[in-house]
């Protein structure tokens, strides 16, 4: 169960976490009429890394505290089906959120 909860936790954490940095791509993408690409391309840069490292820590964080409440909290059902139910509500929060970014669609739009 700690391997897969380790497992669930780093898969959340890259997922948000490349979410977050793509927005902040999108951003520095928008001023490159203002920069030279090379200047553009190192602003960039510098902020994937400046964003990234912190966001990834306390995206995990974040995630490991919230999956460990979940467990605590689902004694009624079994800390594994919390579990589960847990990520399963996250992955489909994040599926919708790259389905958007990506096709500009909605859940719904699938249907």
């Amino acid at each position: 169960m700690k391997y897969l909860t380790k497992a669930l936790i780093f898969t959340v954490t890259v997922l948000v976490s490349y979410l977050v940095t793509a927005l902040l791509e999108d951003r520095v993408l928008l001023e490159t009429e203002r920069f030279r690409p090379a200047t553009a391309t190192m602003l960039g840069m510098g902020i994937i890394v400046l964003v990234f490292v912190p966001v990834f820590a306390y995206t995990e964080r974040i995630s490991e505290a919230v999956i460990r409440a979940t467990l605590r909290q689902s004694k009624t059902a079994g800390p594994i089906l919390g579990a589960v139910l847990f990520v399963m509500v996250v992955l489909v929060i994040l599926f919708a959120l790259y389905l958007d970014r990506w096709f500009d669609l909605s859940i719904a739009d699938l249907f």
